[in-house]
């Protein structure tokens, strides 16, 4: 019974000994790890007209590791828990169609769109794809982002300790595109319009808080508004001012007819570059598709015109 007792005790001992090496070690491991609360406010004085259905936040530890994100149904902010440490901050607007968000560092991070059919606004996928002005025939397309309201905040400091709290002022990150064709000829209902703008920005940085990445062309939905008048709107990343290459607006119909157009100008001289309008007038199309369609008899595409235009 002695000796029962003594390997028991034995037995326990080591158990107890090898549960306070596990605790000891766990301690050490995750000491860095311990969380705290935060309060995210989002202040909309800049942008009390702002629409957001959701709020992101991320952080990115200084050091490199692997993010945090968190995203908010009341887009005033709440309170949240954090691991205590340094942080830098990325904010935008969640709960959208085509945003991607991609990278996993502050710096590197970005929101960017997928990859897009050119004549995807009128639903159709041909194969070969239709003709592009060659200067920026190679340019990837991507899809229209979601308006976005972002901030970015550095430098955060998280403690062990109560009423800590963090504040963003989210302003429009994404830029507006309004598309007028007017005085267009031959113009009926049932013919399917679409248009592409090129050398647009790819990617929104919160880091740096402006556009980067390839240019891209991007489709634009268009409708008929009145006899004569075609209208449509894109939200975009935004462009290079300084860009050598040239900013083509491309029209696109249902019988594979294409017309270009240098609207260069009208881009980098429109007075407010977060609302450009871009203004067209004189189209006129072959007026033989009166019953609609992509019409297989057509086999090839034919460029009618190709306009320097200059509305300024």
């Amino acid at each position: 019974m002695r000796h029962l007792s003594h390997s028991m005790t034995v037995g326990l001992a080591l158990i107890s000994g090898i549960l306070l090496h596990s605790c000891d070690h766990r301690e050490l491991c995750f000491d860095h790890t311990h969380w705290t609360d935060l309060t995210v406010n989002f202040d909309w004085s800049a942008q009390p007209d702002a629409t957001p259905k959701t709020m992101v936040l991320y952080l990115f530890p200084v050091d490199d590791s692997k993010p945090f994100r968190y995203e908010f149904s009341d887009i005033n902010g709440s309170d949240i828990r954090v691991p205590a440490g340094e942080y830098n901050a990325a904010v935008f607007n969640g709960c959208t169609e085509t945003i991607i968000e991609s990278a996993t560092t502050f710096d590197d991070f970005v929101l960017t769109t997928d990859v897009e059919n050119i004549l995807s606004p009128m639903s159709r996928n041909p194969l070969p794809e239709p003709p592009r002005y060659d200067a920026v025939k190679d340019e990837p397309v991507k899809a229209a982002p979601d308006i976005i309201w972002a901030d970015k905040k550095e430098g955060i400091s998280v403690k062990m300790t109560s009423g800590q709290s963090v504040r963003f002022t989210p302003t429009e990150a994404t830029v507006t595109y309004m598309i007028k064709l007017t005085g267009v000829t031959n113009l009926t209902p049932s013919l399917g319009i679409s248009g592409a703008i090129s050398t647009m920005s790819e990617n929104f940085s919160p880091a740096m808080k402006k556009h980067t990445g390839r240019n891209v062309t991007v489709p634009i939905a268009l409708t008929m508004t009145a006899p004569s008048t075609i209208e449509g709107s894109v939200t975009l990343f935004g462009h290079c001012p300084t860009s050598e290459q040239q900013h083509i607006f491309t029209l696109y119909t249902s019988d594979k007819h294409y017309y270009n157009f240098n609207v260069t100008s009208q881009i980098h001289d429109a007075p407010d570059q977060r609302r450009i309008t871009i203004v067209i007038d004189g189209i006129k199309l072959p007026g033989h598709n009166e019953g609609g369609g992509m019409f297989p008899s057509v086999s090839d595409w034919t460029e009618d015109a190709y306009l320097d235009v200059d509305m300024s």
